[in-house]
């Protein structure tokens, strides 16, 4: 089998990694609080003396182990997020806050432990607890969640995540940071997951009324996303390409004989 196969397939995968991404921050450009993100690839070393030791590829996380190390050309090591800012837009909904600056709202996943979100349009519960769009409640600074009494009149949120009820103080909005936000892993809903990083205060900006949009340039995702597909299918026309002339030695040969 020609090598230059190998060389066209590690093109391909690499390209759908790439596809998947760029389609993603498509699908949630409108998602308040979304981060886009970016696939980073690495490519391997070439080293035919180890060519099957079950080894191989042994530096990846997933290692291919179907393929010979010295014809897998490159790996995705990661999908990079982009913690840029993005632009505000104005709601007039007292329980919709945006941050501005460096940080997160803390609310409490499913299984009681927190999770951290840049996505601020919130609602309050029966019992007046103010939660996300899926229910699940906002963290004061104390750790627990964030009621409002009912029949509140009005409830002011200040730039310091202080939230008062009728002037009264109701709490803190836990708002933290990470040295390394990075290390944050996806739960999904524009939510993230510490995975062992610690937080720490943020002195980012609370915005009564906004929502942050994604930070997703829907017209340069799109282009990015047109010419990524057109490379990827390069990439398959270069193995048809391979495999044919696979066929065709293999004819000729036969022939030979």
């Amino acid at each position: 089998m020609a090598n230059g196969i190998y060389v066209g397939m590690s093109g391909a995968r690499v390209q759908e990694h790439a596809l998947e991404t760029i389609s993603n921050n498509l699908a949630n450009a409108r998602t308040a609080g979304f981060k886009r993100q970016e696939a980073v690839y690495r490519a391997l070393r070439a080293d035919a003396e180890r060519m099957g030791d079950p080894r191989q590829a042994r530096d990846v996380r997933k290692p291919v182990r179907f393929l010979p190390e010295d014809r897998i050309q490159a790996v995705m090591e990661e999908r990079f997020t982009h913690w840029e800012q993005g632009p505000l837009r104005k709601t007039d909904n007292p329980l919709d806050l945006a941050l501005e600056g460096e940080g997160f709202f803390t609310v409490q996943g499913p299984d009681g432990q927190p999770l951290y979100t840049r996505d601020g349009s919130f609602d309050l519960s029966r019992d007046g607890t103010l939660v996300t769009q899926r229910g699940q409640p906002v963290l004061g600074d104390d750790g627990q969640p964030v009621r409002v009494p009912t029949g509140a009149a009005k409830v002011t949120v200040t730039s310091d995540g202080r939230v008062q009820v009728d002037g009264a103080d109701a709490g803190r909005l836990a708002v933290v940071r990470f040295a390394d936000a990075q290390a944050l892993e996806r739960a999904g809903d524009s939510a993230w997951r510490a995975a062992g990083a610690a937080p720490e205060p943020s002195e980012a900006e609370v915005h009564q009324g906004w929502l942050e949009n994604a930070n997703v340039n829907p017209v340069e995702a799109m282009t990015l996303l047109v010419k990524t597909h057109r490379v990827f299918g390069l990439n398959m026309k270069a193995i048809e390409a391979y495999q044919q002339m696979d066929r065709e030695a293999v004819r000729e040969v036969g022939r030979s004989r």
